[in-house]
């Protein structure tokens, strides 16, 4: 089956309209070179990120202090705590997602592959391309299926030929294990798709543009348990290509899907309207929800507090 609507093989792809972006410098050689690091991935587990000291402020306001982390490649990190604790704001750390606040400044060193990502030559943009996302509320495109899986690669360049983007959007659909339930209806708006179908077309999209690392943000918290379950089969699948982060309330996920767990708190040390999010244990999971090693993990994970 085809996976163009439109049955033109040869025709050129046209590039979708986008807001014009100043022009920015060019992305330091090695965090363009990053791309090859998927492919000599090793069963020792290197580590994607590494964060040294990382802090976040909106207006001048803390809202995470003090972070320092290794996220190791090919694995699933959950980041857990509770509400307003930081887990978000350091996913967006991430990708620089941030950026995108009126007010946010992040301090300390997010590393990537060895490249500081708030370096001075490093173009945000490619950031997000190399570093994916996706969001607590599928968030599809008021498009076709196929149009919203083809817009990032048209975006980017990613694809000369129509029968170029057939594949990539055919690919991407499979990764996600959506191509058997939409290969037929392309065409149709996928604001038409089920909560489940639409935040795996989101997922889809995402691994359409090549990333090498997904960043996840409560992405089951608005679904039912059946596509809960899909979603989290997918993530385990994806595992054996990707860097999944993901930020979840739901401690029993944390414990089914993810190889390592974060837990986060919300430091009311210094008063009520400064709560401070910081980093108590990071470890593997099995560890943190069976021998944490700090008495406050305990409490969160056996539901004392929380």
């Amino acid at each position: 089956m085809s996976t163009n609507p439109n049955p033109k093989d040869d025709e050129p792809v046209s590039e979708p309209q986008t807001e014009s972006r100043p022009a920015q410098q060019p992305p330091a050689p090695h965090f363009e070179a990053v791309a090859e690091h998927r492919a000599v991935a090793t069963a020792a587990a290197p580590a994607v990120f590494e964060l040294e000291g990382v802090g976040v402020s909106y207006g001048g306001k803390a809202a995470l202090a003090d972070v320092s982390m290794g996220i190791a490649s090919r694995e699933i990190t959950a980041f857990i705590g509770p509400s307003g604790c930081g887990k978000s704001t350091l996913l967006r750390c991430l990708n620089r997602m941030n950026d995108l606040i009126p007010g946010a400044a992040v301090v300390g060193r997010v590393g990537y592959h060895g490249e500081d990502l708030y370096g001075p030559r490093v173009d945000a943009v490619q950031v997000r391309k190399r570093i994916g996302m996706v969001f607590q509320k599928p968030n599809p495109f008021p498009k076709s299926i196929y149009d919203n899986i083809a817009f990032g690669p048209k975006v980017l360049g990613m694809a000369s030929r129509r029968s170029d983007l057939d594949g990539i959007v055919e690919r991407a659909l499979r990764r996600a294990a959506l191509w058997d339930d939409v290969k037929d209806r392309l065409k149709d708006n996928a604001f038409g798709m089920s909560g489940g179908q639409q935040q795996r077309l989101c997922i889809a999209r995402a691994l359409a543009v090549e990333p090498d690392v997904l960043l996840m943000d409560e992405p089951c918290s608005a679904l039912d348990p059946i596509s809960t379950g899909r979603i989290e089969d997918l993530m385990l699948e994806l595992k054996e290509e990707y860097s999944i982060v993901i930020v979840t309330h739901n401690m029993q996920q944390a414990a089914r899907v993810s190889d390592t767990t974060a837990f986060f708190i919300v430091d009311l040390r210094a008063g009520e309207d400064e709560r401070i999010g910081r980093l108590v244990e990071h470890a593997p999971t099995d560890r943190i929800f069976t021998n944490p090693s700090d008495r406050r993990t305990e409490d969160y994970v056996t539901g004392k507090v929380g």
